[in-house]
């Protein structure tokens, strides 16, 4: 049994697969399959396995073909036994597609509640912070020590979203929770990462001492804080947070926790009602933000070399800028004779680093920290990438901030200076 389809690539496309690989899991134990492209560029998608007509199991293969193009061309159902059990398998399978585009037809959808987890390390966030459709929030309200500042805390990205079913609810959310983690590592100043599955050394410790040996144990968390199954209240799991950081804030407070600044919420607002050519920019900028923050604590010249990249992609988002260092000259207002420093960054930092394998911080350097005459050129040195560190980070904000609209008040005042001069 073949059906037409041709479908061209686009969002309808995609509802139709969608669609599809929903009920064929409703309606399909178990299935193997393979995928590939044929001689003449076109793609294939199968999948054989037992399915479900009128309380029976028929071995089924479907298949998808789609055209060099990307078009659909057409779906396929092959019964897999010469002489199935059940005689109707052909117009059962076609009661099948016609309920798939039904379905896409009614794009039918249900609501679903959605958890995902991230580390940084660092202070703990200073509550739930409800963000255009997303609560971020730390995992663990309650922690007995959030002022460490070398912890490694737990934070959620907790989602409602509309989709077709459970495992489509998971790739919309996945999608969702991804962007949001790097566009609040941007924010933030810290490298929001996932936890691996794997099993690390650790030193246990009993009543406040540590054990005489190390243990590896499996990395994970599990137990502490509300398990929710639902998005809750504002403010009734977690106290709100203050919205009290600063985006240009160069280094961390002893005793504060960590807080979003004020602007966060417009920002995002911002983002999001933006062009994609503001957009996407932004968002690239933020997932090589991301990565700089979360591997630069191990590798600092990786963590410089990709806040470069992260300028560079934002950069695009101003038609006004050729690249990186017209970018930087705009937006960077607290040093006057930038040229050497942009040089610095763009050829000995990002691109001797991507194109050559350098890592000018000096990670694989002799180590003369522990001297006690220190020497004038690691001074300097540091001096420098203190100062890429801040400059990149300068670019950034200025940008967001320039681009945000203006607050109301001072559209007032602005209004008023005009009246009076009139």
């Amino acid at each position: 049994m073949k059906v037409e389809l041709n479908l061209p690539k686009g969002n309808r496309q995609r509802l139709f697969l969608d669609y599809l690989n929903s009920q064929l899991r409703a309606r399909t134990s178990g299935y193997s399959g393979s995928a590939g492209y044929g001689d003449g560029g076109s793609f294939e998608s199968t999948i054989t396995g037992p399915f479900s007509i009128d309380q029976e199991e028929v071995p089924i293969t479907w298949r998808v073909v789609k055209s060099i193009e990307g078009e659909l061309l057409y779906v396929e159902a092959i019964c897999a036994e010469e002489s199935p059990s059940v005689a109707n398998w052909e117009i059962a399978t076609q009661e099948f597609i016609n309920s798939v585009f039904s379905a896409t037809i009614a794009e039918r959808k249900n609501k679903y509640f959605r958890r995902f987890f991230f580390n940084y390390i660092g202070t703990q966030i200073d509550g739930e912070y409800w963000l255009h459709g997303i609560r971020f929030a730390p995992v663990w309200p309650d922690d007995d020590q959030p002022h460490l500042i070398n912890a490694e805390r737990v934070v959620s990205i907790d989602i409602e979203v509309d989709a077709i079913d459970e495992m489509d609810a998971m790739a919309l959310a996945e999608e969702i929770a991804r962007r949001q983690a790097a566009r609040l590592s941007l924010l933030l100043n810290v490298g929001l990462y996932q936890s691996s599955s794997s099993a690390r050394w650790v030193i246990p410790s009993k009543d406040n001492r540590p054990s005489e040996k190390s243990e590896r144990l499996q990395l994970g968390f599990w137990g502490l804080g509300p398990q929710l199954t639902d998005m809750p209240k504002k403010g009734v799991v977690c106290p709100l947070g203050k919205y009290s950081g600063s985006l240009t804030a160069r280094y961390r407070v002893a005793g504060e926790l960590l807080s979003l600044p004020p602007q966060a919420r417009k920002i995002l607002k911002t983002i999001d009602s933006s062009d994609l050519s503001i957009a996407d920019p932004f968002d690239c900028a933020a997932r090589l933000y991301q990565v700089a923050a979360a591997v630069g604590s191990q590798f600092p010249s990786v963590g410089l070399a990709y806040r470069v990249a992260a300028v560079e992609a934002i950069s695009k988002a101003d038609q006004s800028c050729n690249g990186f260092s017209e970018f930087v000259r705009k937006y960077v207002r607290s040093v006057d004779h930038i040229n050497p420093l942009l040089e610095y960054l763009y050829g000995s930092v990002r691109s001797a680093h991507f194109h050559a394998g350098s890592f000018p911080l000096g990670e694989f350097e002799a180590n003369r920290f522990s001297d006690p005459l220190m020497d004038d050129e690691k001074i300097n040195t540091s001096h420098m990438h203190r100062m890429c560190f801040e400059v990149t980070r300068e670019a950034i904000v200025n940008w967001i901030t320039d681009l945000l609209p203006p607050e109301q008040s001072e559209i007032k005042s602005l209004k008023v200076i005009q009246d009076e001069n009139s």
